[in-house]
């Protein structure tokens, strides 16, 4: 019988976007085992999708941090939640993409019970896609997305597939408490004390995900090989003012 694979645990805190960014993207790219990343932002920011025009976000109070994603899907607005990024061989995950989310999001559902918030998968409806209709990510839930009783979205993600080598990102946003910009999120604060359950919330995220893709969870933290190719992504990509206006 062979080994379960190992499951990296970093619980890296709150980054700059472009540094959030770019870290992710460098695990993609960094072939090993898979790596299961929790953080948060400093400051507060908005994320576009890859394929969003900046100049449809000109309404955003000054001075607003704005970072753009290799991932598609709609803008977030990062505040007062916990973000995960998993990154792993394409072979960790379903090779078919609904399938995969589904694998993602039902073992997030099971961790945020297991903290006493209560959510479910959309199980139909059309996809937000690479390319939404609305702004905001959070604004209409899409299939597989994590909502609450009024169906109102808790929990929205991105994937990312490379060739050679064959890896994949799925990260995405666990709204602890609704930012003022977006008040049609549901959030963690609605069903339990956010607060006092986020170290529960990553224990269990980390256990749930570990179980769903068969791996062992061992906690780690970013090597100096990972932080200089971060470095470098965040300079040359992820803090360019042309990648940012590139849509």
């Amino acid at each position: 019988m062979s080994a379960a694979p190992l499951l990296r645990l970093i619980d890296d805190g709150p980054r700059a976007p472009a540094a959030n960014m770019a870290i992710d993207e460098a695990l993609l790219r960094r072939p090993g085992p898979a790596v299961l990343r929790l953080y948060g932002w400093r400051p507060h920011a908005v994320s576009l999708g890859y394929f969003q025009p900046l100049a449809a976000f000109a309404d955003l109070p000054p001075g607003t941090e704005i970072v753009r994603r290799s991932t598609g899907g709609g803008a977030i607005w990062h505040a007062d939640e916990l973000t995960f990024a998993l990154t792993a061989d394409a072979a960790l995950l379903p090779r078919e993409l609904d399938a995969s989310y589904a694998l993602v999001h039902d073992a997030l559902a099971l961790a945020l019970a297991d903290v006493g918030v209560p959510v479910v998968r959309v199980p139909d409806g059309a996809s937000c896609g690479a390319r939404p209709t609305s702004p905001w990510c959070f604004e209409h839930p899409g299939r597989h997305d994590l909502v609450d009783g009024s169906r109102r979205k808790l929990v929205g993600s991105a994937q990312r597939r490379i060739r050679g080598p064959a890896r994949v990102l799925h990260h995405g946003s666990i709204v602890l408490h609704r930012p003022a910009r977006t008040p049609f999120v549901a959030a963690v604060a609605d069903h339990v004390d956010a607060d006092a359950a986020a170290p529960a919330l990553r224990t269990a995220v980390a256990a749930r995900l570990a179980r769903a893709v068969g791996a062992v969870a061992a906690c780690d933290a970013l090597t100096a090989a990972e932080l200089a190719a971060a470095a470098g992504l965040a300079a040359a990509r992820f803090s360019a003012a042309s990648f940012l206006a590139a849509r």
